[in-house]
């Protein structure tokens, strides 16, 4: 099989991406004349193609923001018989070099915290920053992937001048024991299902903080739409206090074997 990535622009490339967005997220795509003007406008939308056939995308504009310019990273959608294979790093990948290319210097985006999947591929594959955390930030949503549940998202920066690509240093194993504090565990209930333990702790004990999520959240979420609830609002609450105190999430750690991810917390600017 053959994969390609290459710049999408045209209007035939844009209704094929309008059709995978629909079958993804089952709910109706960006209309046609939006991604057209992203398309001729300053935006980078790029396609991953698996012999000729669409099978992923990324979607972006130019946004501005405390007198910087940004490119606003607003989409990511991958067929799902295509997941797990490497191909959201390499659209992003793909999307930072055009974005270099531009003169583009940042890249932000959202995505809810609770998806480990992105969680890992933004903070841990290329070395983005959690920086904010939006309550409900898109409101209210009823596509297949986000309903039932507060459209919490973290914001993500991208410097592509400044962060590494690939796997950070602080996700390995030894100096994560070594120097790190866990404020929220993954308690697991006795039907499997992973429960969301606070640990009451000094945080200043620590230089890194390590908070857990499920590994596999959308599972969890069909099986106890409570839990998952009850997920969104302790991590809600955690995060943003986090923030608050001058903590960025700035990593993402997972071990083979273990039911949950966990991010990792440094002080601004160390």
């Amino acid at each position: 099989m053959s994969l390609s990535l290459q710049i999408i622009e045209t209007i035939e490339q844009l209704k094929e991406m309008a059709r995978l967005e629909e079958e993804i997220w089952k709910t109706a795509p960006v209309p046609l004349h939006q991604t057209l003007t992203v398309a001729k406008n300053g935006g980078i939308i790029i396609g991953a193609y698996a012999d000729g056939k669409l099978v992923g995308f990324v979607y972006s504009f130019p946004g501005f923001r405390n007198g910087e310019l940004y490119l606003c990273s607003h989409m990511m959608g991958i067929a799902e018989s295509f997941r797990d294979r490497g191909l959201g790093y390499r659209l992003k990948m793909k999307q930072a070099e055009e974005a270099r290319r531009r003169g583009y210097r940042v890249i932000r985006w959202t995505y809810d915290p609770l998806q480990s999947r992105n969680g890992y591929l933004n903070l841990a594959k290329l070395g983005a920053l959690g920086v904010e955390y939006v309550e409900n930030c898109y409101g209210e949503m009823n596509d297949a992937l986000n309903g039932q549940l507060p459209s919490d998202r973290f914001i993500v920066e991208w410097r592509l001048d400044e962060r590494p690509t690939g796997e950070r240093s602080l996700a390995k194993a030894d100096l994560l024991k070594a120097r790190s504090l866990t404020v929220l565990e993954a308690g697991q209930r006795a039907d499997g299902l992973l429960r969301p333990v606070l640990r009451d702790i000094d945080e200043t004990a620590a230089p890194l903080l390590l908070a857990a999520v499920p590994l596999d959240f959308p599972q969890l979420k069909e099986r106890d739409l409570a839990l998952a609830l009850e997920w969104r609002l302790a991590t809600r609450a955690l995060f943003q206090r986090l923030l608050t105190e001058g903590w960025i999430a700035a990593g993402a750690w997972r071990r083979s074997g273990e039911p949950a991810m966990h991010y990792i917390w440094v002080r601004r600017n160390e």
